[in-house]
């Protein structure tokens, strides 16, 4: 589908006679000058504290530069991107979070993927930080419902940190609620409804389980040959692809737009969110400070009512 009106401007051109590459270019130049507003279906999405994050960057984490750099810029050259991949086509107003589910199992639209992935990744970071942060303190049932699962916050805390500060590659750390679609009591006995997890997701893998193996859950710089091939046993790319594939089969089963893995928190380790106020050796640190800017408020608003309201089971 892409490829065909990516070739499409070639085509023209030699059908129409075309022999001067310079008129060439300068008709293709004035062909595409339409308001750019017209054409742009993907936008960098807004921020709650935009206009103080670039005024005065993130307080305690992101300098104004480096929040330039780490939002700012590579937003918009993600969002650039995903407009070049997606003009005239019937996806071009899709959400992020759609394409990159829609195309983590089609090998030719891997560029696609990448780009709308990051995209919905990176908003989801920086979605939940605050200049002025609520405390976790200030919303008990969550903080509850936390500590139902890890014990105590600093439990949590540890573990998401020493995940992300671990991680040799680039990639995401996420805080997910993971709900459990069967609700129905068995033999008369009562059944949760989800539990919070930690994942991991590796360079633009995605959190939700209807991408398939493009989750990336594993770093493969940390695998052996055992290992790794255990995992690419239980995930094989090959036969991931297309709606006759085990996997295919799977995921149509699943209600549009629906999930089983609810993220509502992440920390973004990507070099270019910390190198420039951290430097080389600054990543545990920007992990500790990432943690103290985390508006817990704005996570609740992503949290399912299961989760933050936690009823731990159903009775028969």
């Amino acid at each position: 589908m892409i490829t065909r009106r990516l070739l499409r401007p070639a085509s023209a051109f030699a059908s129409s006679g075309w022999t001067c590459t310079a008129c060439a270019r300068a008709s293709i130049i004035s062909q595409t000058r339409i308001p750019q507003q017209q054409k742009r279906a993907h936008h960098v999405p807004p921020l709650t504290y935009d206009e103080t994050f670039t005024r005065a960057g993130i307080p305690g984490l992101l300098s104004p530069h480096g929040y330039l750099i780490a939002w700012s810029d590579y937003q918009e050259s993600l969002v650039n991107k995903l407009n070049e991949l997606t003009a005239g086509e019937p996806i071009e107003h899709a959400q992020t979070k759609d394409l990159a589910i829609q195309f983590a199992r089609d090998p030719m639209s891997a560029s696609l993927f990448n780009h709308a992935s990051m995209a919905h990744n990176n908003h989801f970071f920086f979605s939940t930080l605050a200049p002025v942060p609520l405390s976790l303190e200030k919303v008990p049932s969550l903080k509850q419902s936390l500590c139902n699962t890890f014990g105590t916050i600093d439990t949590l805390k540890a573990t998401m940190l020493d995940t992300a500060a671990t991680m040799f590659g680039p990639g995401y750390v996420w805080l997910v609620w993971a709900r459990n679609l069967d609700n129905a009591p068995v033999g008369g006995s009562s059944k949760s409804r989800g539990s919070w997890r930690i994942l991991t997701t590796y360079l633009a893998g995605t959190p939700y389980p209807e991408a398939g193996y493009r989750q990336q859950g594993i770093d493969a710089n940390n695998q052996n040959a055992h290992s790794y091939n255990d995992y690419m046993k239980a995930t094989p790319p090959v036969g991931m692809f297309g709606a006759h594939s085990k996997s295919g089969q799977e995921q149509a089963k699943m209600p549009p737009g629906g999930t089983q893995v609810l993220p509502v928190l992440c920390v973004n380790t990507w070099e270019h969110v910390w190198l420039r106020d951290y430097g080389i050796n600054g990543k545990r640190k920007y992990l500790a400070d990432w943690w103290g800017v985390i508006d817990w408020g704005l996570v609740e608003q992503k949290t399912p009512t299961e989760a933050s309201h936690p009823v731990e089971f159903i009775r028969s």
